[in-house]
């Protein structure tokens, strides 16, 4: 142990005493911002230097985002009748069609409205009588006309509450089982996404059970800060973080009132690899301006208030001052008076700060 110890420290001393020979060789780094260093002094200090390139695009902010399903692919199977969920037919992942039951429910509210139903057809019948009978008297002079269309009126309200009875019992694709049951399914094709319901659990009317995504299609959601909302539009590229491109869908106007932010919308390739519900960071991004060039974010240092890179020079680094136009975690979009195949330091920059300042 103290033999291994002794060797890192000797190895140390080592790499101190090349940085103090780099620094004693750049002394005038104030007037001609060059900093001094042999190729093995690089090597010491562990300074690796990367070739810029030209830059299509440029970042403008890094945001977290949430993957989701298109807002108009996603449908949920309601229960039009309250009830007990006897039985679900499907799980999770598992395709279905429009005509596949996703599950059965038991419902004594079914029960009265079917109950209901076969009432007004009862007394649909006998209205309908009456009415004939009083129109046949008004058209022979036997009876007042306003009684037979008053008679005439009942039949239409009777039928009109059976109309009514008879869409609550077509609703959401409802398939009619005996002592009360039904089943329900879904409109469209689709994938089961949720299942929002257990058999053995109490449901209300129109209570979701179980949600399917008809389209294979994804999106990402994201919140962007006021200042942002202006400098966004449709069509704009974004670029998930160590994922695909994609899109801007669409970009909100009005901010939310919890969060103080408009919510932005983003198509991605469906076959990204990504899946609903995965948390992601993107990077929205705009057409770099002319001469712009790409760098490692690392390589782009803030010197006297004022963005710089180090270029690589026969002699070491020379400082140069660029603006810099936008910032992901690793890639940094600049403008600057620097030739098209200049090289720059990507790493070991508070080193050449020091010893650009003579430290």
């Amino acid at each position: 142990m103290r033999t291994e110890h002794a060797m890192r420290l000797l190895s140390l001393t080592r790499v101190l005493i090349l940085a103090a020979a780099a620094v004693s060789t750049a002394p005038a780094s104030a007037e001609t911002k060059t900093v001094a260093l042999t190729v093995a002094q690089m090597q010491s200090l562990d300074i690796k230097v990367e070739a810029v390139r030209p830059a299509e695009v440029e970042a403008i902010a890094v945001l977290p985002a949430t993957v989701i399903p298109p807002l108009n692919s996603r449908l949920v199977a309601t229960a039009p009748f309250a009830g007990t969920v006897t039985q679900v037919h499907v799980l999770p992942g598992e395709k279905v069609d429009g005509r596949t039951p996703v599950a059965t429910i038991s419902s004594r509210e079914l029960l009265d409205v079917q109950a209901q139903l076969s009432q007004s057809q009862a007394e649909l019948q006998m209205a309908e009588a009456i009415a004939k009978r009083k129109r046949l008297l008004a058209d022979k002079n036997l009876q007042s006309p306003l009684l037979a269309m008053e008679a005439e009126a009942q039949v239409a309200k009777i039928q009109a509450v059976i109309e009514q009875h008879e869409k609550t019992l077509s609703l959401n694709g409802l398939i009619l089982g005996r002592d009360g049951e039904y089943s329900i399914s879904v409109a469209k094709d689709g994938t089961v996404a949720e299942v929002n319901a257990m058999p053995g659990e109490m449901i209300d009317t129109m209570d979701p059970v179980v949600t399917v995504d008809t389209s294979d299609r994804l999106w990402v959601e994201a919140q962007i800060p006021a200042s942002l909302v202006s400098q966004i539009e449709p069509g704009m590229a974004i670029q998930v973080i160590g994922g695909p491109e994609g899109r801007v869908v669409s970009v909100g106007s009005a901010l939310q009132g919890m969060t103080r932010s408009a919510l932005l919308y983003a198509e991605i390739p469906t076959n990204s690899g990504l899946v609903t519900g995965q948390l992601v960071s993107i990077q929205l991004q705009r057409p770099a301006v002319t001469g712009a060039v790409s760098v490692p974010a690392k390589a782009v240092a803030q010197i006297a208030g004022k963005s710089a890179v180090f270029v690589r020079c026969d002699d070491g680094f020379t400082i140069q001052t660029v603006e810099l136009r936008g910032r992901s975690p690793e890639v940094a979009t600049i403008v600057g008076d620097l030739p098209p195949d200049a090289e720059v330091a990507a790493s070991g920059l508070p080193q050449l700060e020091q010893m650009l300042q003579g430290d």
